[in-house]
């Protein structure tokens, strides 16, 4: 089975995932732009071994926009049984759909999540001229089907996918013993008790100043361990300095095998991101027995958290509500419950659902 996949930038747990799908299909992924965002180096650090990999190197345009038409000129040279459209929001991407309906080539729409936002009526019009009208879409929870189908997908051709950053052999099989968890924070300088612990991007919408003011209400000794980079470490620096806070610490970028043996140390995962499409800095933290509290406004925490069982989801406004979330997050069997639903979110699961649904959607284009 031959498949065309075009997805924006080389991240990390993509190029996992198409390592494994390639080895059981013959897949070309085309990616549009060598980044996403002003990230550090060692993000885009995975490599293509199982598939064809091709860089348009595209004229980029903002954070996330390019303007290429090479796309659209190899699906017109190259023959594929399954073509997957991995966004919209390019006008590459939109150049690839307009075309794809124009001849009438079937092709399935794929998101890695989505938010409905009040937006203007020219926007929502864009939105779902490009949405609408695929023969069939994915998306990996139920705020993304309710996105889609917003936008104009039919609900009987939206499926959904079990999504994952995490490879099946990297999550715990049990938590860390306290004497574990010491070992590695000794290696990274961090102290004993309770630890905290967020990740991200640091960017606005990722809420880390709120956050850092949050917990400095938080009545119970503890530590706050904030890791990424990004434009907004100096506002976050600066909230720690006004604060007086000798009990947050910010810990540049980690890749992801370091940052995963960093979290398995914590106590609990923080993340009152505004608004996340999915999030899988949760899938990260589950997958090393940590109990999460993030807010609604991420698709990941609705999906994967069973509140008052592994975690908690709060709304990112309601401070007391975060508050006594934070001081729950750590109770007996939380832990387990965490890894017991990481283990049902991995990689493989991601592949083994995909090579199904493949199957059978070739099966029923062949069919007609």
């Amino acid at each position: 089975m031959k498949i065309f996949w075009l997805f924006n930038h080389p991240a990390p747990y993509k190029i996992d995932f198409f390592n494994e799908l390639g080895k059981e299909v013959e897949l070309t992924a085309m990616f549009i732009r060598d980044e996403e965002y002003v990230r550090n180096a060692t993000f885009y650090s995975a490599s293509p071994r199982n598939f064809i990999a091709l860089y348009v190197h595209a004229k980029k345009i903002g954070d996330v926009n390019s303007n290429s038409r090479v796309p659209l000129k190899h699906l017109k040279s190259h023959k594929y049984d399954i073509v997957v459209i991995n966004g919209y929001r390019s006008f590459t991407e939109m150049r690839v759909i307009s075309y794809l309906k124009r001849k009438k080539i079937p092709y399935i729409f794929y998101i890695n999540g989505g938010i409905i936002k009040k937006e203007n009526f020219l926007v929502k019009a864009l939105k779902k001229h490009f949405i609408k009208g695929a023969n069939a879409y994915l998306c990996p929870d139920e705020n993304s089907m309710a996105y889609l189908v917003h936008y104009g997908a039919d609900p009987k051709s939206v499926s959904l996918y079990p999504y994952s950053s995490v490879k099946e052999e990297e999550v715990l099989k049990k938590p860390l013993t306290k004497e574990q968890k010491r070992d590695i924070r000794k290696e990274y300088g961090l102290p004993e008790g309770k630890l905290f612990v967020s990740t991200g991007f640091f960017i606005e919408r990722k809420n880390f100043v709120s956050l850092i003011s949050i917990f400095a209400k938080y009545q119970e000794p503890s530590t706050l361990l904030l890791i990424g980079e990004g434009e907004q470490e100096k506002a976050m620096r600066d909230k720690i300095a006004e604060l007086k806070l000798n009990n947050v610490i910010i810990m540049p970028f980690k890749e992801h095998k370091e940052l995963l043996r960093i979290l398995s140390s914590c106590d609990a995962f923080l993340f009152l991101s505004k608004e996340d499409i999915y999030g899988h800095v949760i899938e990260e933290a589950l997958s090393q027995g940590l109990p999460v509290m993030s807010s609604s406004g991420v698709n990941a925490a609705k999906h994967l958290i069973r509140d008052g069982v592994n975690g908690f989801v709060v709304d990112v406004h309601d401070e007391e509500g975060i508050l006594k979330a934070m001081s729950n997050l750590t109770r007996r069997g939380m832990a387990e419950q965490s890894l017991a639903v990481a283990k049902d979110n991995t990689i493989l699961s991601t592949l083994n659902h995909h090579l199904t649904y493949f199957a059978e959607y070739y099966e029923r284009l062949k069919s007609k």
